[in-house]
């Protein structure tokens, strides 16, 4: 989450135990879009957890901005 910048969301689509949330950020210059997708047990945990970045330029700019970070820590 601290990779981001002005991090938003936006809508919010559930049906039963999943919900799908679409959201706004940016890295850097680069603008992108997303959905995280989760889904919930009957207790209410978390099970399972996607998330999907578009355009390509945003998904490379993630890769790229995580990767340095992660080299910072090595």
């Amino acid at each position: 989450a601290a990779v981001f910048e002005d991090f938003t969301y936006h809508r919010r689509f559930a049906d039963g135990n999943d919900v799908a949330l679409e959201f706004s950020a940016r890295i850097g210059a680069t603008e992108l879009k997303g959905i995280d997708l989760i889904r919930f047990s009957d207790d209410g945990l978390i099970t399972e957890f996607e998330v999907m970045v578009r355009p390509a330029s945003g998904l490379q700019a993630l890769g790229a901005e995580m990767a340095r970070r992660l080299a910072g820590r090595l």
